[in-house]
């Protein structure tokens, strides 16, 4: 029987660093006496071998006689278990005079508890068993989870099963919630960052639309108790979940249990339809959130993106990972270590599952400088969609986003929550290992194809928020420049 060895950080780099120079013919240096000396050994000698190919686990899956479908994975490295109800639903689908109804519901649904038990009731009872089940809800999907040891989990099977059938809305609950949402209101233009972001969102997709308004005091006035009923009844109904649990038990127990939890949850509605789909155009242009009491300006720079079925979509991420993602990218090396505008810049494509993402270039820079770097960044990315890309860029770039992959299936919940969002989007069950191998295969010569078609400076929609009065060069000298309306609307008593 072989023992395992225990060797100290220090001792295992002199050994990773011996194997290396053990590997390649060493360096010779003269001592001062004329007498040849080993060099050290550089870090750029030492080899490491490729990533192992990824194992995805594959999960039980079945359907209730109910029609919800569970997707079980066993994991039996502790003795936990933990599990989430996906259900097709979001804030996509609040009436446009209701904005913020779908989260207010998704929050109340749990602080208030089931027809059995007030919310504070379940708190205490799960605290005393170390568990949890929280709701939640998104842009195009909600969640109700559970956490449970495994010993306890059949009670907290139970208070789970509650808040997702049985759901009271208690009026106090909802008054908490609403006073909690509007506090959030008030304090929206708090953050600059968060300003040039949400202001981006909204004129790159449309203020008027799902994808980009927000909500506002006079929603709220007419969010009442039976709304979050209506809403609720709508999308939480067997047949719109996708129910996944993994953890620590049999599958074959823990699908008779689910049966016997669920089997008496019938409820039957329409299917739910589509998300709305994304119709606004390019948006190119200059607008300026004007906030005085900042020493910097926050900035987020760009246009419409596309989804993860794009087959350009590998080729955008390998070029937006070259042109800004971590401290070698482009925008980096250039306006933080060349020109010192700023701290922190970066860019990604952001690809949706379903309808378009958006591509962006956010950073902060001292005021003074404010219309030199939105230049500057506007210069790297003419840069790459003039010149292929250097082999070396390209290559880094690829691995850093293979080596990443290992990241997505390191745990039971990563593994489950990926392959659910493939199921829920209709993505096939292999497309991240075709994804991977699509990285692999991009060319310096698509990067450049894709910069030119994809990301065009005509189309680049500029947020900035900073004060004006402290700019050194005017940000008319970068375009024309259109004056952003960030004043919160105060509530006109409707629904009083």
């Amino acid at each position: 029987m072989m023992i395992p060895i225990r060797i100290r950080p220090i001792a295992l780099s002199l050994l990773i660093a011996a194997a290396a120079w053990a590997q390649s013919p060493a360096p010779v240096t003269k001592t001062i006496a004329g007498t040849p000396a080993a060099a050290i050994p550089s870090y750029k000698d030492l080899k490491y071998p490729r990533l192992a190919q990824v194992k995805i686990p594959e999960p039980a899956t079945f359907t209730l006689s109910n029609g919800m479908r569970v997707f079980l994975l066993e994991d039996h490295e502790l003795p936990v278990i933990d599990g989430f109800a996906l259900v097709r639903t979001g804030n996509l689908f609040d009436p446009p005079d209701k904005k913020g109804l779908g989260e207010v519901t998704a929050s109340v649904m749990r602080a208030g508890g089931t027809h059995a038990k007030t919310g504070d009731q379940l708190d205490e009872e799960l605290e005393n068993i170390a568990a949890g089940v929280e709701s939640s809800l998104g842009e195009s999907s909600a969640t109700v989870s559970f956490s449970a040891l495994k010993e306890s989990v059949d009670p907290v099977l139970q208070t789970f099963k509650g808040v997702l059938t049985e759901p009271e809305f208690r009026q106090d609950k909802i008054d908490l919630l609403l006073s909690q949402v509007r506090s959030g209101i008030a304090r929206r233009n708090d953050e600059p960052q968060g300003i040039a972001e949400r202001e981006l969102s909204a004129t790159l997709y449309g203020r008027n639309t799902p994808y980009g308004w927000q909500t506002e005091y006079e929603d709220l006035d007419r969010i009442h108790r039976e709304d979050l009923q209506a809403f609720y009844k709508r999308y939480y109904f067997p047949k719109n979940i996708m129910l996944a649990v993994y953890g620590d038990f049999s599958t074959n127990e823990m699908r008779d249990k689910l049966e016997r939890l669920f089997g008496d949850w019938k409820v039957e509605q329409a299917p739910v339809p589509a998300f709305p789909t994304v119709t606004a155009k390019a948006m190119p242009g200059i607008f300026l959130g004007e906030k005085a009491d900042v020493t910097q300006t926050f900035f987020s720079i760009g246009l419409l993106g596309g989804t993860l079925r794009d087959p350009d979509y590998p080729a955008l991420q390998v070029a937006c990972d070259i042109l800004g993602s971590g401290f070698t990218s482009r925008l980096m090396s250039q306006i933080r270590t060349k020109l010192g505008y700023a701290y922190s810049i970066g860019a990604g494509w952001g690809a949706g599952y379903d309808h378009p993402g958006t591509f962006r270039i956010a950073g902060s820079t001292k005021s003074m400088t404010t219309t030199e770097t939105i230049e500057a960044a506007r210069a790297e990315l003419q840069k790459m969609r003039t010149v292929e890309v250097t082999e070396q860029e390209l290559q880094t770039a690829k691995d850093t986003v293979l080596n990443s992959f290992v990241f997505f299936f390191d745990s039971p919940s990563k593994t489950l929550n990926r392959l659910l969002t493939y199921e829920y989007f209709g993505y096939p069950k292999d497309f991240l290992l075709q994804y991977q191998k699509q990285i692999a295969a991009v060319t310096r010569a698509d990067v450049l194809r894709v910069m030119k078609e994809h990301i065009r400076p005509e189309d680049l929609t500029v947020v900035a928020v900073g004060n004006p009065k402290d700019f050194g060069k005017p940000l008319t000298a970068a375009g024309k420049v259109e004056k952003l309306d960030l004043t919160i609307p105060e509530p006109k008593g409707a629904g009083k």
